[in-house]
């Protein structure tokens, strides 16, 4: 039996831990029946070890998508691909725009350690790789050198996950703080149309508090919670797309 793709989804201790894992095995059981053919296979695995069609013969390496934690999916493409590293999208320079801002964002590079000399604190997030170095640096504190996205600390009374695909809003899901606020859509909008070099599939995260919605930061489709978003036709492509970005280096798919 031959399947277009094979989604390789963690598992721990056995079980599926993660929202994004069940909405796509959800979603290839509707694939599978809605064209009355396999089209879409996954396996269940504790690691990362390439899985078996049976006792002698191993899933096609490029027909394998892992699913699952940030170290999960970091840890195959380390391992298959040489790709030891992968760069988080933060924010993209299109949308370091004061209208969707609403806070003043620096990128700061240095070689030595940093000292926040300002009198308010300030939140530091790496600007070179996945889980790398975050907090909220207070006056007087320091971070190491590297790479960062800097900015002001700014209060958030609801925060939302926009889904996108295609260039196109496809899913919107509140995941912290009120969800009664409801985030300007056509704000969301411009912003994905003023993101020319995006992704594919990309979920951008915005915040509102007193001076409206403004972005937080985008993230590759992959690793990232749903939150609620199953779009059955979606999902598998979403995913796909991603992996096959992330497997030539960057470069959009």
């Amino acid at each position: 039996m031959i399947y277009t793709k094979t989604f390789l989804i963690q598992t721990v201790d056995g079980m599926i831990v993660h929202d994004f894992s069940f909405a796509l095995i959800e979603a290839i059981r509707y694939h599978n029946w809605y064209y009355n053919e396999n089209v879409y296979n996954y396996v269940l695995s504790e690691t990362t070890d390439r899985p078996k069609l049976n006792s002698t013969q191993y899933y096609p390496l490029e027909d394998i998508i892992p699913i699952g934690t940030v170290e999960f999916v970091l840890e195959y493409l380390k391992k298959y691909y040489i790709i030891d590293n992968v760069k988080p999208i933060n924010i993209p320079q299109e949308l370091m725009k004061s209208e969707y801002l609403k806070r003043w964002v620096n990128i700061h590079k240095s070689e030595t350690n940093v000292i926040n000399a300002g009198d308010t604190p300030i939140f530091v997030k790496d600007n070179t790789k996945i889980k790398g170095w975050a907090n909220i640096v207070k006056p007087n504190g320091g971070y190491p050198p590297g790479e960062y996205l800097i900015s002001e600390v700014v209060n958030i009374d609801s925060e939302w996950r926009a889904f996108v695909y295609n260039n196109e809003l496809v899913g919107l899901q509140n995941y912290l703080g009120d969800f009664t606020l409801f985030p300007d859509v056509d704000l969301i909008k411009q912003m994905i149309q003023d993101y020319k070099s995006a992704p594919k599939a990309y979920a951008l995260d915005v915040g509102i508090n007193e001076k409206g919605t403004f972005i937080i930061e985008c993230h590759d489709f992959f690793s990232c919670g749903l939150y609620g978003f199953a779009d059955y036709k979606l999902l598998p492509i979403m995913f796909i797309s991603t992996w096959n970005k992330l497997i030539n280096g960057g470069y959009i798919c």
